[in-house]
C-alpha cells in the first residue's frame, strides 16, 4: 500500500495545529539554552546525542548502574517501570513487546536494536514477532522510545524502539569489573549468576578491547512428571567489543556477541492432567519432555567519521538466531487421529527456526552552524528464515526417538528483502523553536514457500507449494515542533507515521486438513499526535515529564480463525480499525542529597473503532488485548555516609502495578482470558566502598502469583497453562570494579 497520497493531507493538517500553536510561543522572552547536564544521555534521534529532558520526543532511558542496583538481569527484571510498556509474556525469549496499547498479530510491533544491530522479533505466521531476551551485562543503558520511529528506525517501530546501548571500550584505561551472586526463589533451589568485564587499551588513545560476559543458573519453581523445577533457566553469552581510533576523525567499532538459553520446560503450570485430575501446586500436565533452546550471534561493524559539519555513519551488521521448542501434542494426536494421549498417541510438536538478518545502513547527521540541520541515510536488509515444523512420536519416557514415526512434517523458507531512504530537516524558527519534518521511503518483498513432508496422520506429503509474494512500497512521515519555553520547560507536539508490512500465511497444514486460509494479508499503519512537557526544577532537584497522546490505527493485523467443521488453523488477516487515547507522567525527585523518589503513571484507552471484517473476531469497543489501562511504578531510594570510614550505605524500596487486560479482544472468542491486575514489590540494600560493593536485592516480596499469562495450544482440547511472575527472590551479590 502506498502512504504518500496522505502525506499531503497530513501535512496540511499537522501545518495548520503548528501555525496555531506559534503565537503563544512567540510571544515568548528567547531563554538561556543551558540544559540539565546530569541526565542520562541517549542518542534516540540518530542526529545528536542529548539528555533526555532535551530531547523533544518520549523517550525514557535506565542506566546501566540503576540495572545493577536492581538486580536485572533481563527484561522482565524492568519493563514495568517504564510506563506506557507491557508485554505478552510466555517465559526467556517469547515475549511480545507493547509499548502505548499497539499490539496485534504478525510482525512485532515495537523495534528492537542491540546497538546498531536490527534484532525485532520476525514477521511470521507461526510465532512471529517474538524477540530475543538479551542479558544485562556490561550494558551502558537502555533507551525505551516511544510512539512511531519509522522514519529513522524502519518498519516494525510503528509503536516505538527499544534499543540496548553496550559499554564501549575505553582508549585510555585498563577498567573493568566483576561481580556475583546467590538467588533463592520461593520453591526453588539454590541458584546464582556472575558477569563481568574488562577493558584493555592495547595502543592507548588509539586502539582498544572490551571482552565480557554472563552466566547465570536460575533454579525452576514448577515441576513435571520427569524432574523438579523443570523449568530451570540456563544462560551464558559473551561479547567481545573492539575500537579503533584510525585518525582524530575516524573511529571504528567492532562488537561480536554470543548468547545462549536453555529450559527443560517452559514457565507454566496446569491445575488439572490430561485426564482431568487435580494436579499438585506448581505442576505441570505434559507427558512429554519439552525443552527450549534458544541461540543468538550478533556481528556489527560501525565506523563515524566527524567533520566540523557533521558525521558519516556506516554501519553493517548479522543477526543469527537458532530456536528450538517442543511442545506436547499428545491431546491433539488423540483428538485429531484417535490415538490415546498415555500410549500410541504420546508425542510432540517439535519447531525449529533458523533465522538471518543481513543490514547495513549509511547517514550523514549535520553539525552546520546556521539554523537548519539535517538527517539523511539509506538501508538495506536481507532476511532468510528456514522454519521446520514436525510432529514425532513419543516413548514412555517422554524423549523422542531418533527415528520416531511422524504424525506430521513441514518446512517454510522464508525471504525478505528491504530497502529505504530517510531524512529529516530541521529548522530553527526562533531560537528556543525548531520545527523538524522527516520521511521514510521503504520497498519491501517477501517471498515464502512451503514444502509438505508428511501429511496429516502419517502418509506422505504432497511437496513443494507455490511460491507466495507479497511486495509494498511506500512513504511515512514525522512532524516535531520542539520550543524550549524556558530554562526549566521544554515542550513539543510530534505527529508521526507508522507502518508495518504484510506478509504470507502459510497454507501447507490447514490444506493438508482440507481447511482453506488466505495466502496473505497486507500492511497496517497508524497515525500519532502527540503533546510532551519536560520540566526541569528545583535546581535540577525535580525532573517532571509528561506526555498526552492520540494514535489511530487502521487495517490491523488480528488473528483470525478458519475451520472445517472439527479441525480450526489460525491466520493472520487484516481488521478494522482503533484508536489509543493516552497519557503519561513521570517524575524524579531529588530533595536532599542521598534521597531519590521516582514515580510513572499510564492510562490508555485502547480499543476498536468498528468490528473487524469477521465481526466475531473483534467487535467495536473491544478493547486491544494485552493492554491495561493503568500501570504505574514507584520507588525510593537513599543513600548516606556509615560513619568516617568511606563507607557508603544504601536501601530502596520499589512497587509497580499492571491493570488488568484480556487475550482476547472479546469473550465470545475462543479462550479468552482475563487477566488480573497485580502489584509487584521490592527491596533493596547495599554497602559500598571506593570500587567495591554488596548487595542484597528481594524481588515480589509479597509472593504474588497473580496469571500473567496462559499457555494456549489448542482450544478446548488442552488444559489451560497458567503463566506466573517470578516467586519471590532474594539474591545476594558482590561486585569489584577496577
Amino acid at each position: 500500500m502506498r502512504y504518500s497520497k496522505q502525506i499531503g493531507f497530513r501535512l496540511a493538517a499537522t501545518s495548520s495545529l503548528m501555525i496555531f500553536a506559534l503565537p503563544a510561543y512567540a510571544q515568548q522572552a528567547p531563554q538561556a539554552s543551558n540544559v540539565a547536564s546530569d541526565g542520562i544521555v541517549v542518542t534516540a534521534t540518530k542526529r545528536t546525542a542529548s539528555t533526555i529532558q532535551a530531547t523533544p520526543i518520549a523517550v525514557q532511558a535506565i542506566g546501566g548502574a540503576d540495572l545493577q542496583a536492581k538486580g536485572a538481569i533481563d527484561f522482565a527484571d524492568f519493563y514495568r517501570t517504564v510506563p506506557g510498556l507491557s508485554v505478552q509474556d510466555e517465559g526467556p525469549g517469547d515475549k511480545r513487546y507493547v509499548v502505548r496499547g499497539i499490539n496485534a498479530s504478525g510482525a512485532g510491533t515495537v523495534g528492537l536494536y542491540l546497538d546498531e544491530v536490527v534484532i525485532t522479533g520476525e514477521n511470521s505466521q507461526d510465532g512471529g514477532g517474538q524477540a530475543p531476551d538479551i542479558k544485562l551485562f556490561d550494558i551502558d543503558r537502555v533507551e525505551v522510545l516511544k510512539g512511531p520511529q519509522g522514519t529513522t528506525f524502519g518498519a516494525s517501530s510503528m509503536a516505538g524502539t527499544m534499543r540496548y546501548i553496550t559499554a564501549k571500550p575505553d582508549l585510555d584505561k585498563v577498567t573493568g569489573y566483576v561481580q556475583g551472586g546467590l538467588r533463592t526463589t520461593k520453591g526453588a533451589d539454590l541458584g546464582m549468576q556472575t558477569d563481568g568485564a574488562i577493558n584493555i587499551p592495547v595502543i592507548p588513545g588509539r586502539f582498544a578491547v572490551r571482552a565480557s560476559g554472563f552466566y547465570a543458573d536460575l533454579p525452576g519453581w514448577i515441576n513435571n512428571r520427569f524432574e523438579k523445577g523443570a523449568n530451570g533457566e540456563k544462560s551464558k553469552a559473551a561479547r567481545l567489543s573492539t575500537r579503533l581510533k584510525a585518525t582524530d576523525d575516524l573511529t571504528i567499532d567492532t562488537m561480536m556477541m554470543i548468547q545462549k538459553v536453555h529450559q527443560d520446560a517452559k514457565n507454566y503450570y496446569n491445575l488439572q492432567d490430561f485426564g482431568g485430575a487435580k494436579l499438585p501446586a506448581n505442576y505441570q500436565a505434559d507427558v512429554v519432555r519439552s525443552p527450549y533452546d534458544d541461540k543468538s550471534e550478533i556481528y556489527n561493524v560501525t565506523a563515524n567519521y566527524k567533520r566540523s559539519f557533521g558525521t558519516v555513519t556506516a554501519t553493517g551488521s548479522r543477526f543469527i538466531r537458532d530456536t528450538g521448542f517442543v511442545r506436547d501434542a499428545s491431546l491433539a494426536a488423540q483428538a485429531f487421529f484417535g490415538l490415546p494421549y498415555d500410549t500410541t498417541g504420546r508425542s510432540a510438536l517439535v519447531q525449529n527456526k533458523h533465522r538471518k538478518v543481513d543490514s547495513a545502513e549509511l547517514r550523514f547527521a549535520s553539525d552546520f552552524k546556521g539554523p537548519v540541520q539535517m538527517l539523511v541515510g539509506a538501508f538495506m536488509q536481507n532476511e532468510d528464515r528456514y522454519y521446520r515444523s514436525s510432529w514425532p512420536k513419543a516413548d514412555t519416557t517422554g524423549n523422542i526417538p531418533a527415528n520416531a514415526a511422524l504424525l506430521l512434517d513441514r518446512a517454510v523458507n522464508t525471504q525478505i528483502r528491504e530497502r529505504a531512504l530517510f531524512g529529516e530537516l530541521s529548522y530553527k524558527i526562533l531560537p528556543d523553536l525548531t520545527f523538524t519534518a522527516g520521511a521514510r521511503w521503504f520497498d519491501f518483498k517477501l517471498d515464502q514457500q512451503s514444502v509438505a513432508l508428511v501429511a496429516a496422520g502419517g502418509g506422505a506429503g504432497a511437496g513443494a507449494g507455490p511460491v507466495l509474494k507479497t511486495k509494498d512500497q511506500g512513504v511515512i512521515g514525522r512532524f516535531n515542533l520542539a520550543y524550549k519555553v524556558s530554562s526549566h520547560t521544554n515542550a513539543y507536539v510530534q505527529v508521526a507515521q507508522g507502518y508495518r508490512s504484510g506478509g504470507t500465511n502459510d497454507q501447507t497444514a490447514a490444506a493438508l486438513a482440507n481447511v482453506v486460509i488466505p495466502d496473505g494479508y497486507g500492511s497496517d499503519q497508524l497515525w500519532s499526535y502527540e503533546f510532551g512537557l519536560k520540566n526541569t526544577l528545583l535546581d535540577r532537584k525535580l525532573y517532571l515529564n509528561g506526555a498526552v497522546y492520540y494514535i489511530d490505527w487502521s487495517n490491523i493485523q488480528v488473528s483470525q480463525q478458519a475451520s472445517n467443521g472439527t479441525v480450526s488453523f489460525g491466520y493472520t488477516g487484516n481488521g478494522g480499525k482503533a484508536s489509543v487515547t493516552g497519557f503519561e507522567a513521570e517524575v524524579d525527585a531529588r530533595p536532599i542529597p542521598g534521597l531519590r523518589l521516582t514515580g510513572s503513571l499510564n492510562y490508555s484507552n485502547a480499543k476498536l473503532d468498528r468490528d473487524n471484517p469477521v465481526p466475531a473476531t473483534g467487535r467495536k469497543g473491544d478493547r486491544i488485548p494485552y493492554v491495561p489501562t493503568w500501570s504505574g511504578a514507584t520507588g525510593i531510594s537513599y543513600s548516606a555516609p556509615l560513619g568516617s570510614n568511606g563507607l557508603m550505605g544504601t536501601i530502596g524500596a520499589d512497587a509497580t502495578y499492571q491493570g488488568p487486560m484480556d487475550t482476547k479482544f472479546n469473550s465470545t472468542i475462543s479462550n479468552w482470558q482475563h487477566l488480573n491486575g497485580y502489584w509487584l514489590i521490592g527491596l533493596r540494600a547495599g554497602i559500598s566502598k571506593d570500587a567495591w560493593a554488596v548487595n542484597l536485592n528481594a524481588t515480589n516480596l509479597s509472593n504474588n502469583q497473580t496469571v500473567i499469562n496462559f499457555n494456549e495450544i489448542v482450544p478446548g482440547v488442552y488444559p489451560l497453562g497458567y503463566y506466573v511472575s517470578r516467586p519471590r527472590t532474594i539474591t545476594l551479590s558482590g561486585s569489584v570494579k577496577f
